[in-house]
């Protein structure tokens, strides 16, 4: 069965919590307003947006000690072509100090701040210099003026702290705003509406997704390109084309990915597994959740398990940069270990789909996804248990018309 009320339950519960949530705004807001105050970084700070997992809304509640990554990138116009990795990284070092003394570390392409509440990655960035033409990128998108480009990340779009599923009516469009804005006289302004939103065009200024940030990596001692913000907005698309059901498929599987952990192998995992996921959820349906993941599974048996069997990992261009393949770390021994699991977990889901009797339906799916997949009432269907207050204590009284 579909046990949609089930499934809808089930994600409220594997979604980071409230707290959760107010904690990495309140971290990711501190951090980027420091930055933009800082007198020292001031002249080369373009601006700073959220990506990673959170942004995309397909972040899973940490388990145990573990706390909400948060993801922070900062477009700088530090000059990729003269300027080396290592020294560009340097000049946040001194702001790291400042504010965040004993609590950062290095990393090779990024910053770690650990905080009582969330992990921090500060990602350090370089705008495009649309005057060359570095890896086969075309004439006409190398004239792209780069006050274009750095529009994009000066917008509300890239701004915004707001999920993807905190907000619908988003696009990657220096003409979105926020839905909960105020006009000139202090009123809220009224709620878009999807079709309103649909005006607004997807892509942003022509030659932009030719033109990646510059990501410095001190490990290799080199520039490399990176578009956050390209995923971010495929990702919002892809959920749109599957009638809203990728964000919910990808973050139950995976959930299914933490709780079979120790069966599987240690990798794939986080945005690869995501990326594996949209590849195969079919765009254009009205699947349900548990039908989008009966489908995800059998596609992966069915696309990848022959060749997982042959040891030949497929390769998945990156959605920012095509010449990225997502699954260039993931190693044939691995591939050919997850999707056979992957494999036997198929059956089990298509089985619990099929199943007629709402309690054999939520006990395979719990099987498979766990005990926070709640069960389905005693007598079936895809009901809540109903909350009856208790009755107050009424004291007995014999009554002379009993038997009248």
């Amino acid at each position: 069965m579909k046990l949609d009320v089930q499934f809808k339950e089930f994600l409220s519960q594997i979604r980071p919590t409230d707290p959760q949530q107010e904690a990495w705004r309140a971290a990711a807001k501190t951090l980027r307003d420091r930055l933009a105050a800082d007198s020292d970084l001031k002249n080369i700070v373009v601006s700073t947006f959220l990506q990673g997992s959170i942004r995309r809304a397909t972040a899973i509640r940490p388990l145990g000690e573990k706390r909400p990554d948060v993801d922070i990138v900062v477009v700088t116009n530090i000059d990729h072509e003269k300027v080396r990795p290592e020294d560009a990284m340097n000049l946040f070092v001194a702001f790291l100090d400042k504010y965040y003394k004993e609590k950062w570390r290095p990393q090779g392409r990024s910053f770690g701040i650990t905080m009582s509440a969330v992990d921090m990655d500060l990602v350090i960035t370089a705008l495009p210099r649309p005057s060359g033409t570095p890896h086969g990128i075309t004439e006409d998108a190398s004239l792209t003026a780069a006050s274009d480009i750095a529009a994009i990340y000066r917008s509300d779009a890239a701004r915004s702290l707001d999920t993807l599923e905190d907000d619908m009516s988003w696009r990657l469009n220096v003409g979105w705003r926020q839905r909960n804005v105020f006009d000139e006289l202090g009123r809220p302004a009224p709620m878009l509406t999807e079709s309103v939103t649909q005006v607004l065009d997807d892509a942003p200024p022509q030659g932009w997704k030719d033109n990646p940030l510059w990501l410095p990596d001190r490990d290799t001692k080199t520039w490399g390109r990176t578009h956050p913000l390209l995923q971010i907005s495929w990702t919002a698309e892809k959920n749109r084309r599957t009638n809203r059901t990728y964000l919910n498929v990808v973050r139950v599987i995976k959930w299914w990915r933490l709780e079979k952990a120790e069966k599987l192998p240690k990798y794939p995992k986080g945005y690869p597994l995501e990326h594996m996921v949209g590849y195969l959820l079919e765009d254009g349906s009205d699947l349900t959740t548990a039908e989008g993941v009966v489908q995800v599974f059998e596609a992966f048996r069915d696309q990848w398990l022959s060749r997982a069997r042959a040891r030949d990992v497929p390769a998945l261009a990156d959605h920012g940069v095509a010449e990225h393949n997502v699954l260039a770390r993931l190693s044939p021994e691995d591939f050919e270990a997850f999707v056979e699991i992957v494999n036997g977990f198929a059956a089990l889901a298509r089985e619990a789909l099929e199943a007629e009797d709402a309690a054999v339906s939520g006990a395979l799916w719990r099987r498979m996804l766990g005990d926070r997949f709640p069960l389905p009432p005693p007598r079936g269907g895809d009901r809540v248990p109903a909350q009856f207050a208790a009755p107050p204590a009424v004291t007995s009284v014999a009554r002379s018309d009993r038997f009248a």
